[in-house]
């Protein structure tokens, strides 16, 4: 028996989404809104032609779960996209309070954990939990936080190892977000905050993205007062990603 699933609809609500993304990305370069808007599209309908022809239940599953995952993935790269839209006209508020850091990484682990277990990656955990609040918008934090365990899963092998520890130096939480992944060369470490910017174009195919999340870190962060770097040893080496956010008060020398 053959199924056929028209997805006209589908694509006259994409191109109705895509023109009214058209308008946000009005301050980037032509190349990047080009690339952008391709991505978000492609992320969605790959390939499809006028309909999707399947002839057992099996593939009509694997078809839906594959839409589903485009469909997620297109979500996170229009959030992305609308994040730095607001970044560079000035209108991303911050609902800041008194937070705690542990719970707020703990959430963001909940989140990455399912990623995680299917790559057989274990996530470990060292907690201060003498650590002081700090002052921020919570669920930014946690936006910051997911983002960088997000890349150390996606970017590790499976059966790799990511840490994710919390502390306290000079006056400041520090959070340390390490991975035995692909690691960063020395010729790009100094971009790899920049818009847009990615190692090789075979990570674009290969995991999806614009290049966008961690531009959006490193201004969340600084939006916090903090500060934000990366080291690797190099290409396979694994990488580490370091935040220091100023404490609200410091409950012990650090």
């Amino acid at each position: 028996m053959l199924h056929c699933v028209q997805h006209d609809t589908l694509r006259h609500f994409s191109n109705i989404l895509l023109d009214k993304l058209a308008n946000s990305l009005s301050q980037f370069t032509l190349n990047k809104q080009e690339k952008a808007l391709a991505l978000i599209d492609t992320s969605l309908f790959g390939s499809a032609k006028n309909c999707f022809v399947f002839t057992d239940k099996r593939m009509i599953w694997n078809a839906l779960e594959t839409i589903e995952r485009n469909a997620k993935l297109q979500t996170q790269l229009i959030g992305d996209l609308l994040d730095v839209s607001r970044i560079l006209q000035g209108k991303l508020s911050l609902s800041m309070a008194a937070v705690n850091l542990a719970p707020t990484i703990s959430a963001a682990i909940e989140t990455v954990q399912l990623a995680a277990q299917a790559k057989s990656i274990q996530i470990e955990t060292v907690f201060d939990l003498d650590v002081g609040q700090v002052l921020g918008d919570s669920a930014r934090l946690q936006q910051v936080i997911w983002n960088l365990l997000s890349n150390a899963v996606k970017f590790t092998e499976n059966g790799g190892r990511v840490e994710i520890r919390l502390g306290c130096v000079d006056s400041q939480a520090e959070i340390k977000v390490s991975d035995t992944g692909k690691g960063i060369s020395s010729d790009f470490l100094p971009h790899v905050f920049e818009s847009f910017r990615q190692a090789d174009a075979t990570i674009t195919r290969k995991f999806g993205g614009l290049g966008l999340g961690l531009a959006i870190v490193r201004h969340l962060v600084e939006l916090h007062g903090g500060t934000i770097y990366a080291e690797s040893p190099g290409e396979e080496l694994g990488a580490t990603f370091t935040v220091r956010l100023p404490l609200i008060a410091v409950v012990k020398t650090c």
